[in-house]
This record gives C-alpha cells, sequence and structure tokens, in this order.
C-alpha cells in the first residue's frame, strides 16, 4: 500500500501516516481506518503526523474528497493534534481556501504545518522522534 500508518513511539501517543508516490483513494480510506483504531485502542490524547514529503502531487479532486472526509462523523474523543509534514506553499494556500468552505465542519480538526519530521515534534509540546 501507497500509505503507511503506525505508531511513532512506544508511548503510543503519536500516529505516523506516512504517505508514498502513487497512493490512491482507497489507500487513503484503509490509512484513516487503521489510523482510526490505533487512536481508538489507547485511552490517552493521540496526535496525528500526516507526512506528504513522498507523497507526490495531490490528485485534482483532493479538495473535494477531503470535504467529504470531514464531514463523516466526528474526531475522536483523543484525537490530538493534527500536523501535516511537508506542505509546500500551494498546498497551506489551498489549505486556507479550503477552510473558509469547510471552515464549520473542521470543530476539533484543525492543522498545523512543519517541514520536517523534527519540527512536527517541537510543535507537539517539544516532542522529538
Amino acid at each position: 500500500m501507497s500509505i503507511q500508518v503506525g505508531w511513532v513511539n512506544e508511548q503510543q501517543n503519536t500516529v505516523h501516516i506516512a504517505f508514498q508516490r502513487g497512493w490512491r483513494w482507497d489507500h487513503l480510506d484503509a490509512a484513516i481506518q487503521r489510523a482510526d483504531d490505533l487512536i481508538t485502542s489507547v485511552p490517552h490524547t493521540v496526535h496525528l503526523l500526516i507526512d506528504i514529503r513522498q507523497a507526490g502531487g495531490l490528485p485534482g479532486d483532493f479538495i473535494t474528497r477531503a470535504g467529504d472526509l470531514f464531514a463523516q462523523g466526528e474526531a475522536r474523543s483523543n484525537e490530538g493534534r493534527k500536523v501535516v509534514i511537508g506542505a509546500g506553499p500551494l498546498i497551506r494556500a489551498g489549505y486556507s481556501a479550503f477552510l473558509k468552505v469547510y471552515g464549520g465542519q473542521m470543530k476539533n480538526r484543525a492543522f498545523l504545518f512543519a517541514s520536517s519530521i523534527e519540527d512536527a515534534g517541537r510543535l507537539l509540546n517539544g516532542a522529538s522522534y
């Protein structure tokens, strides 16, 4: 599969979702289910690192599909911060536009951005990965 999902550390407080070139929507659906399974398997807060550095380009229908994903259900009660690693200026600008359209559905689902996994760790209260 072109999207890998797993724990970052032994404390099981951060899930790493790593996209690889060639990922498809069915891979994303499976990755979301795997991440949900990990998050709900523990009682404490779990942060998400969404690593798109090796993802290649985003599909043309990404904004529409992302809106559909956010419209589905609520964030998990123990879901922590979500950090996207490797988003360039175009993705960040797209996210700003996305917030204008879907911001009301983003309760507890906002994203932070980092250029590296080390920067992501700093955003998550000084953690190191």
